[in-house]
């Protein structure tokens, strides 16, 4: 059945690849052709990026009062740092509705693949390697820190060094991170930032963002330590590489985030908005010297059994979401603070 799903978008999809724009996947990204003479050419992607610039500078006021009310949800939610969590071991490995906040649900600013090069790829984006993980939404207030899927399900309890992440001080704060979770490393990687120390960063632009965050935890070195009263779990920041260097030469240098699931590219002027959204687009490692001419070396360029080309495993993706999958068990985990 996978298979005929996947023979059927593959033909649905048969008029993209004859597309003017579908002859220049595989070109060289070079500061004098990167724009490759397609202007006029009404791309989807690319004309949707530029809508969504365009509203995001008049509407401002949105990404505030989003980011407005999952702060005075944070607030308002009545679990305090010295109660004890307690979950039945038949609960363990199930969607437990007393687990599952909704103000948390969907608030993840999820990713495109990147279907066509941006055109101005050199000068507005930045590309973040991302480690093989669970992303999750980090929200440190009154004394505790919570996490929880991008389904709203909470999946641990702990105390931060964050602010308002511990009983010690900053009760009165709030942070609220989106980050990747390393099961195996028990380490949380910060993708971005929506709100920090109650300052809500959601109508900042990516460049901003990751200026501010990067600037943040370089002063709390306290994160990076493991199992003490202020912070049971390290939480790192995961690099961000401008798209106009040496991409090559960087992930190169990043031997400690192997393996990687895929690289985040993030256009330097898009707010953080909840939901999927053109402005941050997603490759995996293999892809690079295919889609922008990019040398990977050993592991980044193994590519999986049966691979084909871009094109064909993103479409093999979309065919498998289509199908459905098992949905994934949640494993709640409750750290005693006094251990």
């Amino acid at each position: 059945m996978t298979t005929k799903m996947i023979d059927n978008v593959m033909n649905a999809h048969e008029k993209e690849n004859s597309h003017p724009r579908a002859r220049f996947y595989k070109k060289p990204i070079k500061r004098d052709n990167y724009n490759l003479d397609v202007d006029n050419i009404d791309t989807s992607q690319e004309v949707r990026r530029k809508r969504l610039l365009q509203f995001q500078k008049k509407c401002r006021d949105t990404a505030f009062n989003d980011a407005r009310g999952i702060l005075k949800e944070a607030f308002n939610s009545e679990d305090e740092c010295d109660d004890v969590m307690e979950v039945d071991e038949i609960d363990r490995k199930k969607y437990h509705p007393s687990r599952r906040n909704k103000n948390y649900a969907n608030q993840l600013m999820m990713s495109e693949w990147m279907l066509e090069v941006p055109q101005d790829l050199l000068e507005k984006w930045t590309m973040v390697p991302c480690p093989q993980g669970k992303r999750t939404l980090i929200v440190a207030c009154k004394g505790v820190t919570k996490v929880y899927n991008k389904r709203g399900y909470l999946l641990a309890k702990f105390h931060s060094a964050l602010p308002g992440g511990n009983s010690l001080e900053h009760r009165g704060s709030c942070t609220i991170l989106d980050c990747i979770w390393i099961k195996q490393e028990k380490i949380y990687y910060i993708l971005d930032v929506l709100a920090w120390s109650n300052q809500s960063l959601m109508n900042c632009d990516t460049e901003f963002r990751f200026y501010w965050l990067k600037t943040k935890l370089q002063e709390m070195e306290e994160l990076q330590e493991r199992k003490t009263y202020r912070n049971h779990f390290p939480i790192l920041h995961l690099p961000s590489i401008n798209c106009n260097t040496n991409i090559s030469a960087a992930l190169a240098d990043l031997p400690h985030l192997y393996p990687l699931d895929g690289l985040l590219f993030y256009h330097k002027d898009g707010q953080y908005t909840k939901g999927r959204t053109p402005l941050v687009t997603w490759l995996k490692s293999f892809m690079l010297p295919e889609v922008l001419n990019i040398l990977v070396m050993p592991p980044l360029d193994e590519q999986p059994d049966g691979y084909v080309d871009y094109l064909h495993y993103i479409l093999h993706s979309k065919a498998k979401k289509k199908i459905g999958e098992p949905r994934e068990e949640i494993q709640m985990e409750v750290v005693d603070e006094k251990s």
